[in-house]
């Protein structure tokens, strides 16, 4: 997906209700339309997913790594597959492999997904 990963942000309480970050909700939208929905019923059985996480690294930048914890740049993916009709609920996966890396600053960022089951590839 041609899309710069963008870890999940926790979901903000009020009295008005329940909100999630801009840059979140935001890439939220943008994700949904690059990702086609499933044409096939939810997976509903153990499944191992696989996430690679490239980010551009700013001009100025001195981090060795991006920003953002791993699990939550997989939890935006989760969510995103699991609207999409490609998994039932998330607490199917069963292994997950995540990595992130940095991209040289005017470099596209993207994800690369893969899902399995029984050793099968599922394409999205």
């Amino acid at each position: 997906m041609k899309l710069t990963p963008v870890p999940a942000s926790r979901p903000r309480v009020t009295r008005w209700g329940v909100y999630y970050g801009k840059r979140y909700k935001q890439w939220r939208a943008d994700a949904a339309e690059l990702l086609k929905d499933s044409d096939k019923p939810p997976l509903d059985c153990s499944v191992r997913v696989e996430c690679t996480f490239a980010i551009p690294r700013s001009k100025t930048g001195t981090l060795s790594t991006p920003v953002g914890d791993g699990d939550n740049y997989e939890k935006a993916i989760y969510d995103l597959i699991q609207s999409k009709g490609y998994l039932e609920d998330d607490r199917f996966i069963t292994t997950a492999v995540w990595r992130k890396r940095f991209l040289p600053h005017n470099k596209q960022g993207y994800t690369l997904l893969k899902i399995y089951s029984d050793n099968e590839e599922i394409e999205i």
